[in-house]
């Protein structure tokens, strides 16, 4: 059905975010999105952004390609197909690669990592009902929901073009996550693989 293609990149965090952050302009995205207030991991954000980012000095971005077989891409041929085969791969892929960082966190202390796109660790996030995150151990901000770009993040640092579903499957899909840390951790995760 499909294959994956990891790649990392790591910068100064200070730099990354010079260059990378928009808070202002990509807030406008997030408040069209239907998370938007509806769940933890996205803004409105209980956290002051600036404050978060001053505990690291490096980030190590991590883009994972999910290539999908021509024969997967021929068979989505309907919109009800290629939202459940976008589905279910993206929150495979997205799990697997949660779980791989958050590993990471346990084996380099003061590293937080962040995740792709909202959570969805929950059927139905507690803050709907204005409760606590049930997961906060967890659950884990995305890149997008601090501000930054995405498109040219994966562009410049990856070397890769994000590609979107229009009317069938696209060659691709790409998940960015990331790992702040504290302290550099060298070529450690050049061969990661999802």
């Amino acid at each position: 059905m499909y294959h994956t293609f990891t790649c990392t990149n790591s910068a100064a965090l200070q730099d990354f975010i010079c260059k990378y952050q928009q808070q202002e302009n990509f807030m406008v995205f997030c408040k069209e999105c239907h998370n938007y207030n509806n769940l933890w991991s996205c803004p409105p954000l209980q956290l002051d952004v600036k404050q978060f980012l001053r505990d690291f000095n490096y980030i190590y971005v991590v883009g994972v390609k999910i290539i999908y077989e021509p024969a997967t891409i021929k068979a989505a041929n309907t919109a009800e197909k290629i939202k459940e085969i976008t589905m279910s791969t993206l929150r495979e892929v997205k799990t697997k690669l949660a779980d791989t960082l958050l590993a990471l966190e346990q084996q380099i202390p003061g590293s937080v990592s962040l995740a792709s796109g909202g959570c969805h660790l929950c059927d139905r996030c507690a803050r709907r009902d204005t409760l606590p995150c049930r997961h906060p151990e967890k659950m884990r901000h995305s890149l997008e929901s601090l501000g930054f770009d995405l498109t040219t993040i994966t562009t410049d640092l990856l070397g890769i073009e994000l590609k979107w579903s229009k009317d069938s499957l696209p060659e691709y899909y790409t998940l960015i996550h990331a790992l702040l840390t504290k302290q550099s951790l060298g070529n450690r995760l050049d061969n990661l693989k999802i």
